[in-house]
């Protein structure tokens, strides 16, 4: 186990900033998740902490020790890719074997070692297998397995499970945790999944544009998000522009003001972004509701209903148990909306 920090680690390709000056400190034991969308500039970052990537400008300590201009190989750092990146013409056994014989690992070691890395993702009777017949879930434990078998200071996950399916990647995220909680390793994870990185990491970070936006726990970015963009990409609210007045009511497009209850965290009066996740949209079918809307679509799922509503000059996102709510509402439907400010954010624009 080791602690990361990153202190103003910065790349650049020609003018492109792939990566703004970042710091980030990560605790030993730690699984830290890295969030945002395609391009972001997460992978790059990833890399820089491998050493695939030099930084421009900064500094990167793994447990104290400067690492900043190390060879991937003298850090101490295991990498899960995307491809696995497995030797399609070797063995189950053997993929996991060959970073120990390159480091010349004694040859009564490495039989040991790969068996208890093989078991400790639960592949230990598949040594002998191709890997080419394997499924993409055993191969995704393979790369683990080559990974771990290192004994890593460090272990980093470039989305490990996008090549998977949906029942597939909820299987092996489940995996994944329990095997870190069980051996301790320091894990920085990458992915642009939100319901993943949520479900996994103890501390997160959200980036856009090569810069992190916001990093806390899950709960933390979740419940009190600092900008527009993290409500919007991890809470998936509705960002709906005003104007909050010195005496607390809030603007919006074709409604009255909208009073601010206490409590509410506002910025100073002027323009505002108001971010609006769909759980904090409630639809009165009568007339209590404070907004009106229409309704432009449903999609009913089971235990939930989610609607598309047209409020306040843009689309809206509402969510309803649909078992509480009754029959869903047809389009062209004319509602009423309360909002549910626990569910809402407050942002200077």
């Amino acid at each position: 186990m080791a602690s990361l920090t990153l202190a103003a680690v910065a790349r650049r390709f020609g003018t492109f900033d792939a990566v703004h000056p970042t710091t980030l400190e990560i605790a030993s034991g730690e699984f830290f998740g890295v969030l945002g969308p395609s391009g972001c500039g997460k992978t790059t970052l990833l890399r820089l902490i491998a050493g695939y990537e030099p930084p421009d400008a900064g500094t990167i300590c793994l447990d104290g020790v400067d690492i900043t201009h190390a060879s991937p190989r003298e850090r101490g750092i295991g990498m899960v890719f995307q491809n696995y990146a497995l030797f399609p013409h070797m063995t189950v056994f053997d993929n996991v074997a060959f970073g120990l014989r390159a480091r010349r690992v004694p040859r009564p070691d490495v039989g040991p070692r790969v068996t208890a890395a093989l078991e400790s993702v639960k592949m230990a009777a598949k040594a002998s297998a191709p890997v080419t017949a394997l499924s993409g879930g055993e191969q995704q434990r393979v790369a683990v397995a080559r990974a771990i078998v290192l004994r890593p200071r460090l272990l980093l996950f470039d989305e490990p499970l996008s090549n998977l399916d949906a029942a597939l990647r909820l299987e092996t995220r489940e995996e994944i945790r329990e095997l870190q909680r069980a051996t301790g390793i320091t894990t920085v994870y990458v992915t642009h999944d939100q319901g993943e990185a949520m479900a996994l990491a103890d501390r997160m970070a959200v980036m856009r544009a090569g810069r992190v936006e916001q990093a806390g726990t899950p709960a933390e970015l979740y419940d009190a998000p600092a900008t527009p963009f993290v409500a919007a990409f991890l809470g998936g609210a509705t960002l709906i522009t005003g104007e909050l007045t010195a005496e607390g009511t809030l603007r919006v497009p074709g409604e009255h003001p909208l009073r601010i209850p206490g409590g509410v965290r506002a910025p100073a009066p002027g323009p505002v972004v108001l971010a609006v996740k769909p759980e904090g949209v409630s639809l009165a079918r009568g007339d209590e509701g404070e907004i009106g809307a229409t309704v432009l679509s449903s999609e009913y799922t089971g235990f939930t209903t989610a609607y598309r509503l047209s409020a306040m000059g843009t689309d809206v996102k509402a969510l309803e148990v649909s078992s509480a709510s009754g029959p869903a509402l047809a389009p062209g439907a004319r509602v009423r909306l309360r909002l549910n400010w626990t569910h809402c954010s407050l942002h200077a624009q």
